[in-house]
């Protein structure tokens, strides 16, 4: 078992002792006086049937009878009995003392000096600790006696053999349960924290696989909780670090190639005419100055992104009309508009506020639109559109282009990442504009979205409300 399922076992078996502890404490405390109220509700009963049946027997000339009923259920329920007569005098005691009485006419005690010793040894039932019960005995609507007895408390019962017996019998079910509520969680617990750490262990080995430099890691994950969340998180982590070391490597030979073409073409022009071979005429001269620009401008791209990325912690804010900023790349791309015949429609709402800094929205918005006319089509066309709520601001900019393709589609805003080589290379791209974009949408706290749609590309700039 690993060392996080060990954790996870114990944890699991502290909360069930822990649990069967505290269940155990809360029945100790607890039984008592579960035991003293179902005691009473059975006392309550019978004494309400002997009330019946004294009622029935009742005769104001002969106590004899009661006296018999009352001491007969006394001795067989076990409860202590006094009977008070309409007068409120007691005509009944408990049979403890009606027994002495018996003892003491076998002594030879006269019927006067038995009752003033009894008078003496009597004891009243608020003379025992204790609730004192009564239930009165109505005959014609005439209260004739009243029964008293002393409900159950849990210091009387303390060495009743019932109590005792109850007691033991629920001690036994709590110990019998606990044992085996124990060996079935231990049983569970193994199962459970195997199920929950195996995967994890298998994106721990993968994890370390991917930190020594191997990407291609994929782990099968089941089910649809966090942790096969986490697997599927994994899995696309590793594809998108295997793809971007492949980036990585492709654009440190991209740039190494950008740059040493222009290089070489300078420093073969120097040498020939340093040999003597070629002539410094105006031609020459103007092909040199050509590929400087060539390296000028991918220089000018590596310093964008760099500044792009210190945006984020030195963004200046100010509220802008997003309206000024899109008119005003479209009028100085209004020849390269031209050139290629594209049609460009805007359905701008009047008033697109934001918070943000003004230079860095105009590249934005400068990268996107020079990429939608440079991949557009000749007689393309290009749809400005913008959408609002309470919480945010879209702007969505659609092209009539060749589009991109869906195994590019994630990895477009990587620096030196080009989707078609080809296509980038004829028109001088860098692979670095939409990486720029991407940062400074960043700065804005905004997101940017690229999807396919027929026919074209469409780029949702997505601001936060101002």
């Amino acid at each position: 078992m690993s060392k996080l399922g060990k954790k996870l076992f114990i944890i699991f078996l502290i909360l069930v002792i822990f649990s069967l502890l505290l269940v155990g404490i809360f029945i100790n405390f607890s039984i008592g006086e579960r035991f003293d109220n179902f005691i009473n509700l059975q006392r309550e009963e019978n004494i309400s049937e002997l009330a019946e049946m004294i009622g029935e027997n009742f005769n104001n000339n002969n106590f004899s009878r009661i006296r018999s009923l009352v001491e007969n259920f006394s001795r067989t329920n076990r409860i202590p009995i006094w009977v008070e007569d309409s007068k409120g005098e007691f005509i009944y005691f408990p049979a403890q003392n009606n027994q002495m009485s018996n003892m003491m006419r076998r002594m030879g005690m006269n019927n006067e000096s038995r009752m003033n010793h009894m008078n003496m040894m009597r004891q009243l039932p608020d003379d025992f600790p204790g609730q004192n019960k009564e239930k009165d005995i109505i005959v014609d609507g005439e209260k004739v006696l009243t029964l008293h007895w002393k409900e159950v408390s849990g210091e009387n019962q303390l060495n009743s053999e019932l109590y005792s017996y109850f007691k033991n019998n629920i001690y036994r079910a709590i110990i019998f349960s606990a044992f085996f509520v124990t060996i079935l969680i231990i049983g569970l617990s193994f199962i459970l924290s195997k199920k929950i750490t195996s995967p994890l262990i298998k994106v721990k080995n993968a994890a370390l696989a991917v930190a020594q430099g191997n990407y291609q890691q994929n782990i099968e994950g089941k089910g649809d909780d966090e942790l096969a969340e986490l697997i599927d998180a994994f899995n696309l982590m590793s594809r998108k670090l295997h793809k971007l070391e492949k980036i990585r490597k492709e654009s440190t030979s991209d740039l190494a190639h950008e740059l040493r073409t222009p290089l070489t073409t300078i420093k073969g022009y120097l040498e020939a005419i340093e040999d003597g071979k070629m002539e410094a005429d105006q031609e020459t001269i103007k092909e040199m100055q050509e590929e400087s620009q060539r390296m000028t401008i991918l220089i000018e791209k590596l310093n964008e992104f760099a500044n792009a990325q210190n945006k984020i912690f030195n963004l200046t804010e100010e509220k802008v009309n997003l309206n000024t900023i899109i008119k005003k790349v479209i009028k100085q791309h209004h020849n390269f508009l031209n050139k290629k015949n594209i049609k460009l429609k805007l359905k701008l709402d009047a008033n697109l506020y934001i918070k943000g800094d003004k230079d860095s929205l105009f590249q934005i918005f400068n990268n996107i639109i020079e990429n939608a006319i440079k991949y557009n089509v000749v007689n393309g066309k290009i749809e400005v559109e913008s959408s609002a709520d309470q919480e945010k601001l879209t702007i969505a900019i659609r092209d009539s282009g060749v589009g991109i393709s869906d195994k590019d589609l994630p990895y477009i805003f990587e620096r030196f990442y080009r989707a078609d080589k080809s296509r980038n290379s004829s028109n001088q791209g860098t692979g670095i504009g939409l990486a720029v974009v991407k940062e400074l949408m960043d700065a804005h706290q905004g997101k940017i979205v690229v999807e396919n749609e027929a026919g074209g590309t469409v780029f949702k700039l997505i601001f936060p409300a101002a």
